[in-house]
């Protein structure tokens, strides 16, 4: 797979993920517009015909063009000239100034000898008004004596074919919609420009197989993160925490895969790492305690050396939590078993791998990684080396952990 290829997946997974920035933006786009369609009204459209005659066989103009042919190109561009159209709107009621009239007034050729003048105003009356202004001029001046732009001389025979009788556009809500949907569209694409921008230098890993690779761990299980913010919170996981089918064999795979599911008797111990500032992943332990008890192994939580509760249990938990930029475990009490709890999007490679070599510096084995609230997008496992990943075809992925929580 090319690196453009990764790229691009990255990017939308990017917008994906900062979805209501960029819902946001498109809103503020959609208000923009129809503030726009407002402030810019609704143009109505009404259209002229004027007929030329065929040139006389001796007219020097006809003949420096084609012998039988009308110089069309060169009554089109007279009428649109600038004399023309400061004439024309200087004859409407209110006049409008000459810039105005040259926005609003289009002409075109029809045919070799039909002259088209499509005039646009706020009104469907000035619209009619401001064509058949610009078509009676141009009249006046093709069939006068005055000097036109390069001495044509006098031109007799020209009428208004059709006037302006009507007009079409000018919907109101039409105007509004189509320019809302183009502020919406333009507000999305700066917003998801804005996203790409801002996450360009985020270094944070947030796929599995990311997490996986940066220390060479498989990711155990991937759970939805139980939000404790106070003390009847933490109490409420410990007493009453129910996990969802999906959290339930999750957590119960990771004790299994450590081997800390045995119900004889036999004492297991745990330490579940976490850093400072994750409060997705700090209450990782005492779900996994919580998940022990309701299969019927009596599990107890230690923070701090203060085990919770004091009595014989048949699976201990230590809690401990390090610094992201320089982790210490000198004084945390070995154990069994060690894991890692993490939420997607939190750390950097540098930062896992600086808690890894802790680890080892203390003759500590990491056994395993536990992602709290997988990114939405990842379609990943974690548990895939990534020379596998390279050498065969991307496996079906089952998105655990992903279930929301309700009580």
């Amino acid at each position: 797979m090319s690196a453009q290829q990764l790229d691009v997946r990255k990017s939308w997974r990017a917008i994906r993920r900062h979805r209501l920035i960029v819902a946001a933006a498109a809103v503020v786009g959609l208000l923009g517009g129809i503030a726009y369609g407002f402030a810019v009204p609704a143009l109505n459209t009404a259209t002229s015909l004027v007929v030329l005659p065929p040139p006389a066989a001796n007219d020097p103009a006809a003949t420096a063009t084609q012998p039988g042919t009308q110089s069309i190109e060169t009554q089109v561009y007279i009428a649109g000239s600038e004399p023309v159209l400061k004439s024309a709107g200087q004859n409407l009621t209110p006049p409008l100034p000459t810039e105005t009239v040259r926005d609003r007034v289009k002409v075109t050729a029809v045919t070799t000898d039909v002259v088209q003048i499509d005039a646009q105003g706020t009104t469907p009356q000035q619209a009619m008004r401001l064509a058949n202004a610009v078509a009676e001029v141009y009249l006046v001046f093709i069939t006068t004596n005055q000097q036109l732009p390069g001495d044509l001389g006098k031109k007799t025979g020209a009428r208004v074919l059709e006037q302006a009788t009507t007009a079409h556009g000018g919907n109101v809500f039409v105007h509004l919609g189509v320019l809302g949907l183009l502020g919406a569209l333009g507000g999305a694409v700066i917003g998801a420009i804005g996203v790409l921008a801002m996450v360009r230098g985020d270094r944070r890993l947030r796929l599995r197989d990311e997490i996986a690779d940066a220390v060479g761990l498989p990711v155990l299980a991937s759970v939805s993160s139980y939000r404790a913010t106070d003390r009847s919170d933490w109490a409420y996981l410990l007493e009453h925490y129910q996990p969802t089918a999906v959290e339930a064999w999750s957590l119960r795979k990771t004790l299994h895969h450590l081997a800390l599911d045995v119900r004889d008797g036999t004492p297991g111990t745990l330490t579940v790492l976490s850093f400072a500032g994750d409060d997705k992943a700090l209450p990782l332990g005492p779900q996994l305690a919580a998940l022990a008890n309701s299969i019927g192994i009596p599990a107890a939580i230690v923070i701090d050396g203060h085990q919770e509760p004091e009595a014989d249990q048949a699976l201990t938990i230590h809690l401990v939590v390090v610094e992201r930029e320089t982790p210490h475990l000198a004084e945390a009490e070995h154990t069994a078993s060690t894991i890692v709890a993490l939420s997607a999007g939190f750390v950097t490679a540098e930062q896992l791998a600086r808690l890894a070599v802790a680890a080892a510096a203390q003759d500590r084995t990491i056994d395993g990684i536990v992602v709290t609230d997988p990114d939405p997008t990842d379609r990943t496992i974690g548990r895939v080396s990534a020379a596998a990943r390279r050498a065969g075809s991307r496996l079906p992925t089952l998105l655990s952990g992903t279930a929301r929580r309700t009580r």
